[in-house]
Order: structure tokens, then sequence, then C-alpha cells
């Protein structure tokens, strides 16, 4: 839903021409709810690492020149989950075990944007930089209580750092002098150790200009 949001009032902000004043230029800050889609190499019908979240983000920025801003922000998603059932055979007896595997992608990015000139209250702006992504990944099993303990795996956790090429899109939509709704959509492409893929993350969020 906040992905079609977001898409929409992205659309909706390119055809608009209402002749309203435009937020003033200088330092802002901003405060976004996201959507976290995760799509990692391989089968996308049996990766247990794809899934969709929510969470948030808040960024810092400030104008550089005339059409240009330098941001700062930083991606807080949720952590998503797989569950995989797995049949053991013991004695004859068949057990079902839950391998478990829960990931998460935190993201700092350092982006430039350019705005291109305003249409009334709108201002489209095209980012480009890098986010510098945390991916924690955790795995266990889960059997039931009378379960020998030799068939149940220790958990396990990893954590691996990327640095990841990022593009966006946003609108500055003006609502006062000062204040702003921006919908945006950000695309982060990763590649660690043993696995890649892309982070799509739609968002939409409040800037205040100081």
């Amino acid at each position: 839903m906040l992905a079609g949001g977001c898409a929409a009032m992205l659309i909706s902000a390119a055809r608009s021409a209402d002749a309203q004043p435009q937020p003033s230029e200088g330092m802002y800050v901003s405060v976004s709810a996201l959507a976290d889609v995760k799509r990692f190499s391989g089968d996308a019908t049996t990766n247990v690492l794809n899934g969709q979240a929510f969470g948030g983000a808040v960024a810092l920025g400030t104008s550089l020149a005339r059409r240009w801003d330098l941001e700062v922000g930083v991606d807080a998603p949720r952590v998503t989950s797989d569950s995989q059932p797995r049949s053991v055979t013991v004695r004859r007896e068949t057990i079902t075990l839950q391998s478990r595997t829960g990931n998460r992608a935190m993201s700092v990015a350092t982006l430039i944007r350019y705005r291109t000139a305003p249409r009334g209250r709108v201002q489209i702006g095209y980012l480009g930089g890098l986010s510098f992504v945390r991916l924690q990944r955790q795995f266990d099993t889960q059997g039931p209580a009378d379960t020998p303990r030799a068939l149940i795996p220790r958990p396990q956790e990893l954590v691996d750092y990327d640095a990841a090429p990022t593009v966006g899109v946003d609108a500055r939509i003006a609502i006062a002098a000062r204040l702003s709704i921006v919908p945006a959509i950000h695309v982060s492409a990763f590649a660690f150790r043993d696995v890649s893929g892309v982070l799509v993350r739609p968002r939409i969020g409040v800037r205040w200009t100081f």
C-alpha cells in the first residue's frame, strides 16, 4: 500500500502546476515511514531472505547550490523472517523441525540530489550516491520439546557490511513556507560475500527547512 501511494503521489506531483510558494532553501530535516522490499539473488520462490517490512527513516540535508543538495540519512526497517519445515526420522519416528531465518538490512546513505525547476508548489528531485548497508542474518531451529538436542543445530548469526550504489527520486510538495510532504523511492544494489540483491524502499515523509 505504501509503495502504491508513493507512486501515485510522485505521478500527481509531476503533473501539478498550482501557483503556490516554494519552500525555502537551506538546511532541512526529514522523517519518513518506509516499506523495505528485499530481493536476493537466486530462486525467488525458495530464497528465505526475501521479504517485505515497514520501518522508519530520518535524514539531514543542506543546499549546496541553487539546484543541488547533500543529504545523509538512516533507514531502519524491521526484521523479516521465514520458517521452513524439515522432517527427520529417528527410530522410525518422524520429527518435524522448523528452520527459521531472520534478517534486517539497516543502512546509512550519503546522497546528492539534483532538483528540477519547480512547477507550482512541486519540485522533483533525482538522487544518487552510496548507502552503507549492515545486513544481519539469524538462523535457528525449533522442534518439539522431546527432540534430541543432537538434531537441533546451534543458533547462528552473521553480520556483513557493504557499500551499495543508490539511486532515487522524490517530490517536494510545499504545504507551507518551510514545511513539505515528500513521497520518494530509493533503490540500492548490494553484494556481500555470499549473497547479492537489491533493496527497494518507497517512503513518504515530512521535511522541515531551517
